[in-house]
C-alpha cells in the first residue's frame, strides 16, 4: 500500500465519458478518481458526454455493478466522502436535456473554457 505523503500537492483531473452505454469505464472513472482521492491528491471527475449523467441524482444507483468492483454510486460517494469534486459539461447536459436541479448536491456545473483551464493547471489529467 502506497505511503500518503507528498500526494496533497498533486492534482488529477479524471474526464469521464461514459455512463450508461459503457458500465465498465462509469466504474473505472470513479475507481480511479477514488483511489487517488483516498491518497490525499487533489482530484476532480469531469463528466463529459454520455458522462454527465453519473451526476444526476440516482442514475447511477440504476445501472448494474461491474463483477469485482463497488457499485458505480458506491464508488461516487466514497470518491466525494474523500474530498474529491464532480464537474458536469453545461453543453454536454444541456444537449441531453438534463435539467440541471436533478444534479447531485455539490456537482459544479462547468463550461469549456473552465475545464481547459483546470487541464493546463493539472498535475495529470486520465481519461476513462
Amino acid at each position: 500500500m502506497p505511503k500518503k505523503t507528498g500526494y496533497s500537492e498533486k492534482s488529477l483531473i479524471v474526464v469521464g465519458t461514459h455512463a450508461d452505454d459503457d458500465i465498465e469505464r462509469a466504474t473505472m472513472t470513479f475507481a480511479c478518481a477514488g483511489a487517488a482521492a483516498a491518497l490525499g491528491v487533489k482530484t476532480t471527475v469531469f463528466l463529459t458526454v454520455d458522462g454527465v449523467k453519473l451526476a444526476q441524482k440516482g442514475f447511477a444507483a440504476k445501472m448494474r455493478k461491474v463483477d469485482g468492483m463497488a457499485s458505480i454510486s458506491d464508488l461516487i460517494e466514497a470518491f466525494v466522502g474523500a474530498g474529491g469534486r464532480i464537474q458536469a459539461c453545461v453543453p454536454c447536459a444541456d444537449s441531453r436535456g438534463i435539467d440541471r436541479k436533478s444534479f447531485l448536491p455539490g456537482v459544479e456545473l462547468v463550461n469549456l473554457m473552465d475545464f481547459a483551464s483546470a487541464m493546463i493547471e493539472a498535475d495529470k489529467v486520465y481519461s476513462c
